[in-house]
């Protein structure tokens, strides 16, 4: 019997020791990453400065822990640390944008949050040639469009409506509100965006906002693909549970390009203004009369298809705080 004892008292500690482990680990897993700084053509950067944040859990609260240090010949930079699994990492180094991104690690191991030590990639976009623009965030200003089933023009330049609503001079982007709203409840409203010229217009482009470097989009404007007309609609029925759309308004991977005050001759595109909208174009028709309208627009006005842009001379000017707008 003392023997069954013992070996039951030594399977109860083991298991008491076991559990402990895991609670241990779950807490304090160790994790290890490496990253690899390259430039936007896949070559290795040396002597980037480099961190790597690590996320843990405290009872009421997360907590960081950081390693920073440089990338070596080969733009690699280790580190490993205690913490839940999620991470953040990235790189600065003059001559180039800041970078920077997350990264969950999928799992435990024995020897901690598993992959062990993976290479995450960070690209460095060079600071080439930034260029003076209109930029701005309408979020404060809510341009509000001033009239129903009509077409009105709104010039980017003046950031006006053009006469007889407002001091502009070029319908930029032409809107027309199409909208029927009972109540909050039950509604939907339709914006159409056109555009004047013949080779004017808009296109999407796809890539997120929240991580990578803090130069967003393509360097240069797309020179084909731009559509005359963009639709957007948002309706809600008295048994519906939320919102709808035909866009995301939260979602920052929906980004545009636009071209506009294009010129031509035979037939032919001679020249035009380009542009980029970072985030979704939002419109709503609750709480207005008309329809309000929310973006976050650059415009190059040199006539090229550089949308590399140089927040110490945004051409606006003094600028409310909320509608002011950096690289990003």
């Amino acid at each position: 019997m003392n023997s069954l004892k013992i070996i039951v008292n030594l399977m109860l500690v083991c298991c008491i020791v076991s559990l402990s482990s895991v609670e241990v680990l779950a807490i304090t897993a160790k994790a290890k990453a490496t990253l690899v700084v390259v430039g936007e053509d896949g070559l290795p950067i040396e002597g980037a400065d480099v961190g790597i944040t690590f996320q843990y859990d405290k009872s009421w609260e997360t907590g960081v822990r950081g390693k920073e240090g440089m990338s070596d010949e080969k733009g690699r930079f280790s580190a490993s640390g205690s913490g839940n699994g999620h991470i953040s990492y990235g790189a600065e180094k003059e001559g180039y944008y800041k970078s920077h991104y997350v990264y969950d690690f999928t799992e435990k191991g024995i020897m901690g949050w598993m992959p062990w030590n993976p290479d995450l990639m960070v690209v460095l976009r060079k600071i080439e040639n930034p260029v003076p623009m209109y930029a701005r965030d309408t979020v404060q200003s809510m341009i509000e469009i001033p009239i129903v089933e009509k077409e009105v023009g709104f010039d980017l330049v003046a950031f006006d409506w053009i006469a007889p609503y407002g001091r502009g001079s070029h319908s930029d982007f032409i809107f027309k509100l199409e909208r029927n709203v009972v109540d909050r409840k039950n509604f939907d409203g339709t914006l159409i965006i056109t555009f004047p010229n013949k080779f004017d217009g808009i296109q999407s482009f796809r890539e997120n906002l929240s991580r990578g470097s803090v130069f967003k989009l393509l360097r240069f404007a797309p020179e084909s693909g731009y559509e005359n007309t963009l639709i957007l609609k948002e309706w809600r029925k008295p048994n519906d549970y939320s919102v709808k759309r035909n866009f995301n308004f939260v979602d920052d991977d929906y980004n545009y390009f636009f071209r506009i005050r294009s010129e031509e001759k035979d037939g032919q595109l001679v020249k035009a203004m380009f542009g980029k909208i970072l985030g979704p174009i939002d419109f709503t028709v609750v709480f207005s009369k008309t329809a309000k309208i929310y973006f976050k627009y650059y415009l190059n006005p040199d006539y090229t298809r550089n949308l590399e842009f140089d927040p110490k001379r945004n051409l606006f000017g003094s600028l409310p705080l909320l509608e002011q707008v950096g690289i990003q």
